[in-house]
């Protein structure tokens, strides 16, 4: 079934809408939206009219705001002004991150704030529409509005360039833009959004991930699932524990290890395994605070100025400063990081005969010179390291106060943060794959199989399609179709 067009207006932008139209959704302008547009498209005019000095409608932006823009050159300005913002650098970003994007800046026009014409907002749907995506370099923003990024939007929309060129190949008219327009298309942080959203979407995945390979490690290892009991999150009610337990029960279901029917091994598990819960509900803290954030600036405007219909002028704002989500997707980040730290010593555990009286590295044949899985402990680390390392805050980092003759001189670097969320929560989801294979060998090597729980079962059965017994003489199977499997609607 088709899933129906997301109506702009009808309610709030949710971060699994922007998923949603990242992915192919339609978008269109509803009436509401449509109407606040028409709304303050007329007090911005009038201010025109009047010859009332607004910044980006009569005057030049950054450091150039005190020279006005003479009626005439209005037309020219608009073009200019987008190619001067123009100054993209790295890497091209994939094409479900741009689409995140555009639909962003339409829900933030939407909002009715901006000065613009429904004519604008229409336009990024209806290039939303188009096979052909516009091409985004991924540097350029330092997170005071996403300006570089938005320009590269701008100019295909205006059908400038080749992009532009390509888009209206396809049927799209391009828009004339009219006074403030250009500003209005810059003006705002839609690629730390859009990324953010895609991010925060990961991370949810990777966590889910990551719980079921935490649950399929307790099997592997026949840990105390003491340190899941629901009293643990009773006693100590932080946010997100609670979820975790209820989620690793689920998983262990049914099995020996939480019928009681197979006895732990040690009474006092290694922290790694004893201590997901409050680990796992912390970066679920960390991920909902982010969310929250994501859910409150989907459904606000970011422009400056904004139009007050009700004393009909517009005001210069600071609401392009994106400090909150900022914040949050380091949050986030840190809170991610904590998991996959732990997720990382599980496969250092299970490899290690000492943890869990096996071979080292799950040899099959405890005489034999073969590493077994030994070696996928590098792999397993690297994994980590580089998942710690896209954690670090960034919103700290103050590369220069002189951007803009000295005005700009306080950044958030939001889609940095938003790119390494993305990134990192790659990472993680890998490294539950790696954690899978460890375990599933452990699994066998004990011979428990028909002693798992209903979740942790899935996982083995999964592991088990992509990936043989390691053995001298086994194929190595393959990973990606198992990090793909973890990402699917049917992990458990």
């Amino acid at each position: 079934m088709t899933e129906a067009p997301l109506v702009l207006g009808e309610g709030p932008l949710r971060p699994e809408d922007v998923v949603s139209v990242a992915y192919g959704r339609r978008i269109v302008l509803g009436r509401a939206a449509r109407e606040r547009m028409l709304a303050s498209r007329a007090v911005l005019e009038g201010a025109l009219a009047r010859g009332d000095a607004v910044y980006g409608l009569t005057t030049g932006v950054g450091a150039i705001k005190t020279i006005s823009v003479a009626p005439e050159a209005q037309a020219e300005f608009q073009v200019r002004l987008l190619r001067a913002h123009r100054v993209g650098h790295g890497e091209l970003a994939p094409p479900p991150f741009v689409r995140a994007v555009m639909a962003v800046r339409a829900a933030g026009l939407a909002v009715g704030v901006a000065g613009v014409r429904p004519d604008l907002a229409e336009a990024f749907c209806t290039a939303l529409d188009s096979p052909v995506t516009p091409r985004v370099h991924q540097l350029g923003s330092i997170g005071q509005a996403d300006l570089s990024q938005l320009a590269e939007i701008g100019l295909a929309l205006i059908g400038y360039g080749e992009d532009g060129a390509a888009l209206a190949a396809t049927g799209y008219s391009p828009i004339v833009l009219q006074p403030r327009e250009a500003h209005a298309i810059v003006c705002a942080n839609s690629y730390s959004m859009g990324v953010a959203c895609l991010g925060l979407h990961r991370a949810d995945l990777a966590l889910r991930a990551l719980d079921v390979s935490a649950a399929t490690s307790l099997e592997a290892l026949c840990g105390n699932v003491d340190a899941m009991h629901p009293a643990v999150a009773a006693v100590r009610p932080h946010r997100g524990v609670a979820e975790t337990v209820e989620r690793l029960h689920k998983l262990l279901r049914g099995g020996g290890l939480l019928t009681g029917a197979r006895r732990p091994r040690m009474l006092q598990d290694p922290l790694a395994f004893k201590v997901v819960p409050q680990t796992h509900g912390a970066a679920r803290a960390a991920l909902g605070h982010c969310r929250d954030n994501l859910e409150v600036e989907l459904a606000s405007s970011g422009d400056s100025p904004i139009v007050l219909a009700e004393e009909d002028r517009a005001i210069s704002t600071g609401n392009h400063d994106i400090t909150p989500v900022a914040i949050g997707l380091d949050y986030a980040r840190l809170g991610l990081a904590q998991a996959v730290t732990i997720a990382g010593e599980r496969v250092q555990k299970l490899l290690d005969g000492s943890f869990t009286g096996l071979t080292t590295g799950l040899r099959p044949d405890p005489g034999s010179p073969d590493d077994g899985l030994a070696i996928v402990a590098n792999g397993a680390a690297s994994l980590a390291a580089e998942a710690r390392l896209l954690a670090q805050p960034v919103t700290l980092e103050q590369p220069t106060s002189g951007i803009a003759a000295g005005i700009e001189d306080r950044i958030t670097n939001a889609p940095t943060a938003a790119r390494r969320l993305h990134d990192m929560a790659g990472l993680a989801i890998r490294l539950a794959a790696v954690e899978l294979i460890c375990a599933a060998q452990a699994i066998d090597l004990r011979g428990i199989t028909g002693e798992l729980g209903e979740g942790t079962l899935r996982a083995y059965q999964a592991t088990r399609r992509s990936i043989p017994v390691a053995t001298p003489e086994a194929a190595d199977g393959d990973i990606d179709a198992l990090q793909s499997w973890l990402t699917s609607d049917e992990l458990p």
